[in-house]
């Protein structure tokens, strides 16, 4: 975006060069470019075809460190380490040859720039404005990016793994005790023993609980109330169902009046509650939990409480499926937190931005 302003202002910089050496040829116009310039906050040089540095703004002088009047007329390759001013020579003489403008990015140290080169060849003698930016946020955010992609892909990998364990932990050996009751079966009737419903009826068990357990599975992978419901209503109806399978007293409270949740979101924050209230009955000691959703200021927040024993949070390690559910909430903007003490329960929040929309 700044490019165009920048040729501009680096074409008037070079023309107030000329203009100085001339004071009756001053051009009024170009003394506002040149304010313009100087407060560009964009480093900016320009520099002749050899390298000679015509004009800088403030921002770059402040850069290099050097008053201006030490810098005009000094050559841009004494201010750079040789093999940098080799790489850059080179590509002055393509954007002089092509009269196209360059882009590259340059790291020094932990900084990142986007530098660009760009051709000035309406002026009486060709020059390059060379505009530098600090890009070292930007960097830093898409790497970090990267990492929460491939931690999110990790948990999917690990949540795999699990599935495939329950599976053939739990209703592999199930199928396999029907097997062997449904082969009596078989031997019993080519026996002529008729005397099975027993047999029958305990085959029957075996298939019902399997199948209980399937449901269990897919209601894990993707829960179908997050389809045909509202968020607050497929986590009440979450907490009750935990609660009776469980014996955890379970408390869901949500605002009445809450925005639309977009799918992504509802999911996120109904992984945290799931995650949450299993973590509580494996390793709290609690008898209370407490749920509640609620929007404020364009966040809409989770909240899971309990009374159990608590920890201390500089000694915990986070869990892989805790884990998985702050990466998840921070690739959508959002945060989970902590808060929890020895003897004092457990508070996790996680908050995500969202833009209010029609209400439920």
């Amino acid at each position: 975006m700044l490019q165009p302003i920048a040729g501009v202002l680096a074409s008037a910089a070079v023309q107030q060069s000329i203009d100085e050496s001339d004071p009756l040829g001053r051009n009024p116009d170009v003394n506002k470019l040149d304010a313009l310039f100087d407060a560009l906050p964009t480093r900016l040089l320009v520099v002749d075809a050899n390298g000679t540095l015509i004009a800088a703004n403030a921002a770059a002088i402040e850069e290099i460190g050097k008053p201006r009047e030490d810098l005009i007329g000094t050559c841009l390759w004494d201010l750079m380490p040789p093999n940098r001013a080799s790489h850059l020579r080179l590509l002055f003489k393509q954007v002089l040859g092509s009269g196209a403008p360059v882009c590259l990015v340059q790291r020094t140290g932990e900084r990142w720039n986007e530098v660009t080169l760009l051709p000035l060849l309406e002026d009486p003698s060709p020059a390059i404005a060379i505009c530098s930016q600090d890009i070292t946020r930007q960097v830093v955010a898409e790497e970090n990016a990267k990492l929460l992609t491939l931690k999110l892909v990790q948990a999917q990998e690990d949540e795999r793994r699990r599935i495939s364990q329950d599976l053939h932990d739990d209703i592999g050996h199930r199928m396999t005790a029907l097997l062997l009751q449904l082969r009596s079966i078989e031997r019993d009737l080519a026996a002529g023993r008729m005397n099975i419903h027993g047999q029958v009826r305990d085959a029957i068990r075996t298939v019902q609980a399997t199948m209980r357990q399937v449901r269990q599975v897919f209601y894990h992978l993707r829960p179908p109330s997050l389809d045909t419901v509202p968020l607050p209503c497929a986590l009440d109806g979450f907490c009750q169902a935990f609660a009776q399978q469980t014996g955890l007293h379970v408390d869901f409270s949500s605002e009445e009046c809450l925005p639309f949740v977009p799918d992504q979101h509802a999911t996120a924050l109904y992984r945290l509650v799931q995650e949450a209230l299993n973590n509580i009955v494996k390793h709290s000691n609690a008898t209370s939990a407490w749920v509640n959703l609620d929007f404020c200021e364009g966040e809409i927040s989770l909240s899971i409480e309990d009374n159990g024993e608590g920890f201390d949070p500089q000694r915990c390690v986070w869990g892989m499926g805790l884990s998985g559910v702050r990466d998840r909430l921070s690739l959508l903007g959002g945060t989970l937190e902590v808060e929890t003490a020895p003897g004092r329960g457990t508070r996790l929040l996680g908050s995500l931005p969202l833009i209010a929309q029609v209400g439920y």
